[in-house]
C-alpha cells in the first residue's frame, strides 16, 4: 500500500494513510523498560477504582471456601495447626527462646498471624497477575489492583483467625493490655511493607516465570529468619565492630525485614504492656516506605508488557 494524502478542507486538516507494514507489532524492546507513569496520579487512580480491589477480594474470599468442606474455618485452623507444629517441635527449646513470662502458645500464635498476614499477601499477590491473566486486556481499571486485593482477602483471614487468640487469652487467663492502642499503628507498617514486596514480586513473576517456582521456597524460610518463634532481642542492639564502633543490628535488621520490629513491638504492646522499641521501629517504617515507592516504581515501569508477555 502506498502512501496516500487526502484533503479535508471542512476540518482544515490533512488525512495521512501510511504503509501498514511499517507500523511495528509490538514496541521496541529498548523502552520496554523505560515506562513512567506520574506517581501521584497514579495513586490517585488507584484509589478512585478501589472499589474494583474490593470486588476482586470478595470474589477470591469466595473462591478459596466455596470447595472446602469446612469452609471458612480453614482460617482459623491452618494458624492453629501451625502452632500445634511450632509448641511440639520446640517444646524442648524454651529456654532458648526467653519470652519474658509470657505463655510460648500465646507469644508465638502473635508472631504466627503476622506473618500469616504476610505470607498469605506475597504468595498469593504474587502471582495474580498471572491468575487473573485474560482480565489483563480486558480491562481499563489500574493493573495494581490484582495484587493489592490479596491485601484486602489476607486481612480479612487474619480477622477470623484473631478468634484462636481470642481463646488463647481466656485459656492463660489473659487479657491485652492497655498499650494495645499502637497496635494499628504497627499493623499499618506491616501493611506498607507487604504491599510494595508484593507489587515488586508480581511484576518481576511475570517477566521471569521461574521466580514463581522459587516464591514458595523463600517464603517457607522466611519463617525462620523472621521472629515468629524466636524473640527480637536474640538480635544484639549493640554490636561491637571494631575498636570503639558499634552498631544497633536490631535497627539494621528492621530496614531490610520491617516484619520483624513489627512483630516484637506488637508483642510488647499487646503481652508484656511495654511501649514499642522506638528506635529499629523508625527504620522499619523507613525501610516499608522504601519497600512501596520501590516495589510500586518497579510495578509502573513493567506494566506496559504485563499484556504481552502474560
Amino acid at each position: 500500500m502506498t502512501a496516500v494524502a487526502a484533503e479535508q478542507p471542512e476540518e482544515g486538516r490533512t488525512l495521512v494513510v501510511t504503509d501498514l507494514s511499517t507500523v511495528p507489532a509490538e514496541p521496541p524492546d529498548d523502552i520496554l523498560y523505560t515506562h513512567k507513569a506520574p506517581f501521584i496520579a497514579s495513586l490517585w487512580n488507584l484509589w478512585s477504582h478501589r472499589e474494583i480491589m474490593y470486588t476482586l477480594a470478595e470474589r477470591d474470599f469466595r473462591v478459596q471456601y466455596k470447595q472446602a468442606v469446612l469452609g471458612v474455618a480453614w482460617a482459623v485452623l491452618s494458624p492453629v495447626a501451625t502452632l500445634a507444629i511450632f509448641v511440639v517441635v520446640f517444646s524442648r527449646l524454651k529456654s532458648q527462646f526467653p519470652t519474658q513470662g509470657v505463655p510460648y502458645p500465646l507469644y508465638a500464635f502473635v508472631g504466627i498471624m503476622c506473618w500469616s498476614f504476610f505470607a498469605g499477601t506475597l504468595g498469593t499477590g504474587g502471582s495474580a497477575l498471572l491468575t487473573n491473566k485474560a482480565l489483563l486486556a480486558k480491562t481499563q481499571f489500574p493493573r495494581e489492583c490484582f495484587p493489592l486485593e490479596t491485601l484486602l482477602l489476607q486481612a480479612l483471614n487474619t480477622v477470623i483467625s484473631c478468634i484462636p487468640l481470642a481463646l488463647l487469652f481466656v485459656y492463660f487467663g489473659r487479657a491485652p493490655k492497655l498499650t494495645t492502642v499502637w497496635v494499628p499503628l504497627l499493623v499499618l507498617v506491616e501493611v506498607v511493607f507487604a504491599a510494595g514486596v508484593t507489587l515488586a514480586v508480581s511484576s518481576m513473576i511475570i517477566q521471569m516465570r521461574d521466580l514463581q517456582q522459587v516464591l514458595p521456597i523463600i517464603i517457607s524460610l522466611g519463617i525462620f529468619v523472621t521472629p515468629v518463634i524466636w524473640p527480637f532481642t536474640k538480635i544484639p542492639s549493640d554490636y561491637h565492630l571494631f575498636g570503639n564502633v558499634t552498631v544497633n543490628l536490631q535497627a539494621v535488621y528492621g530496614f531490610f525485614n520491617p516484619l520483624g520490629p513489627v512483630i516484637a513491638s506488637i508483642r510488647q504492646t499487646m503481652l508484656l504492656g511495654h511501649n514499642p522499641s522506638w528506635w529499629p521501629l523508625l527504620t522499619a517504617v523507613i525501610g516499608a516506605i522504601c519497600y512501596l515507592i520501590f516495589g510500586y516504581r518497579i510495578f509502573k515501569r513493567l506494566e506496559v508488557n504485563f499484556a504481552d508477555v502474560a
